[in-house]
This record gives structure tokens, C-alpha cells and sequence, in this order.
């Protein structure tokens, strides 16, 4: 892990592999700790690059207003300060949006857009969620927001099949997180709102949903899909909104190798 200097705070990442760099951007309390399963695969061919967001795993975590907006600006800002001029962007959930946020406004930044589980503003579902996380870290702090994000990200038959895994996921969202840091997030997310911009993205672009999603249901990814000229789109079977649950990982990791090979710059 190295850290970095950000925005008026330091950020943490985790790099590795080499050539063309691959910048990896987590969900709503997670950290880049989420994508080592992926990276494995990633970095065998890319410069994996998987930071934690400001207020996110080891990063520093002000207590401060949040915004898409500024989780953008602090991407920019490390890209920068890495020396990336142009990188491939795979965001996921509150990741996808920031990706989407830098790809508008600063496009020169972004080689290719990989969204999982995207969404580009609150319908009615995804703000009752949002919402209903809220009030649950106002109830009782990370353990019972914990409880009812798992419900909303993983499938029933995962939660059934994995209990002693979803207890140290537990165990680890309460060490690294802090609830006025979530909090500030999810106000993040529920301003979020670029629905009537997207359009103006240009870059390849690979959208990726769970068919099971309750978190932020397809018709979100498809709105995105049909708004971003050429994009594609992949729906994955049996698989909520965390695409990368351990039995998944395979499977995506082949999605996204393929969609990055047809989409080398210069090609």
C-alpha cells in the first residue's frame, strides 16, 4: 500500500502489474481491499491502480460535505499526481457514478468507461435505499447499516451460504469505515444526478449488471447504456448488485479482459 497526497488529503492505494493503467474506484463502504480478487487477473496485463476514496478504507476521512463531484476532482487530482495522463476507468456502484462524473468533465483523462452496477441518478427505488441506509447508520452506527446493506447488495442465496465470509465482511466494514464518513457518502449519492448528461460521453463504454440488482435496479444500467452511444451492455445471471462475489469473479474477469483487448489505445 503507498499513500498520496490529494486534494488536501492523503489518499491510500494499492498498485500493481504493468502497462497501459487500469484505475479501479470502490462502492459505498468498501475500500480498495474490494478488488483483489480481480486484480489478479487485471494485472497480468494492466497497471492496476485501486484506491480508497476520500472518507474510505485507510484514506483520510474529513468530516466534511461530500460530492460525486468531489470524489471527481480528488481522482483527477491523484491521476495527476501519479503522472497518468489517460487511463481505462472500471468503477463500481458509487465508483461507476465518480467514473461517470470524471468522463463529463474531464474526458481527456478516461481511455475507456467499465460501469458495474451504475447508476446516473435516483429513481424512486434507488433513493429508498439510499434512504433507508441512511437511517440506519443514524439508528446504529456501521453494524446495523452493515445488516441492511448486505441484503441489498448480495443475494439471498449468498447470504444463506456464506455466513462465517459475511461476518468478517462485517467485521471489516466497522474497522475501516467511520458513520459520519458513510453518511457524507450516501448524501453523495442521493445528489447525484447526470441523467440528462450522459449522452455526452464518448468513450467506449462497458456497462455490467446483476440480474438480481435491488440495489439499483437494471432499468438504471440501461438507461445509461441507451444514453451512451456504442455502449454495451452485459447482464450477469444469478448475481445481485456486487458483481464480485467469489463465483462471479471468472466470469467478469473475462467480460472486462475482453472488452479492455478491443479497446487498447491505438487500436
Amino acid at each position: 500500500m503507498a499513500r498520496l497526497a490529494v486534494n488536501g488529503i492523503d489518499i491510500n492505494y494499492q498498485e500493481g502489474g504493468a502497462g497501459f493503467p487500469l484505475v479501479l474506484i470502490h462502492g459505498v463502504s468498501d475500500s480498495s481491499a474490494l478488488w483483489a480478487p480481480l486484480v489478479t487477473k487485471l494485472s497480468r496485463q494492466y497497471r492496476t491502480i485501486a484506491l480508497d476514496l476520500r472518507g474510505h478504507g485507510e484514506s483520510e476521512k474529513p468530516d466534511m460535505p461530500y460530492s460525486i463531484q468531489l470524489f471527481s476532482e480528488d481522482l483527477l487530482c491523484f491521476l495527476q499526481n501519479l503522472k497518468v495522463p489517460n487511463a481505462h476507468v472500471l468503477g463500481f456502484s458509487l465508483g461507476a457514478a465518480v467514473a461517470q462524473q470524471l468522463a463529463l468533465d474531464h474526458r481527456e483523462r478516461i481511455c475507456s468507461l467499465i460501469l458495474l452496477s451504475p447508476f446516473s441518478y435516483n429513481d424512486p427505488d434507488v433513493r429508498e435505499n439510499l434512504e433507508r441506509l441512511r437511517e440506519s447508520v443514524a439508528r446504529g452506527g456501521l453494524p446495523v447499516f452493515f445488516d441492511e446493506a448486505i441484503r441489498r447488495v448480495v443475494t439471498s442465496g449468498f447470504i444463506s451460504t456464506n455466513a462465517d465470509a459475511i461476518a468478517q465482511m462485517k467485521k471489516e466494514c466497522v474497522r475501516i469505515n467511520s458513520p459520519a464518513a458513510i453518511l457524507r457518502t450516501i448524501d453523495a449519492c442521493l445528489n447525484f444526478n447526470v441523467k440528462d448528461r450522459i449522452s455526452q460521453i464518448s468513450h467506449p463504454t462497458l456497462v455490467i449488471s446483476g440480474r438480481e440488482d435491488v440495489m439499483s435496479p437494471i432499468h438504471l444500467a440501461e438507461q445509461i447504456h441507451r444514453s451512451i452511444k456504442g455502449s454495451e451492455w452485459k447482464i450477469m445471471e444469478g448475481v445481485g448488485h456486487n458483481l464480485l462475489v467469489p463465483d462471479n469473479v471468472p466470469e467478469l474477469a473475462e467480460i472486462v479482459l475482453e472488452f479492455l483487448e478491443r479497446h487498447r489505445p491505438g487500436i
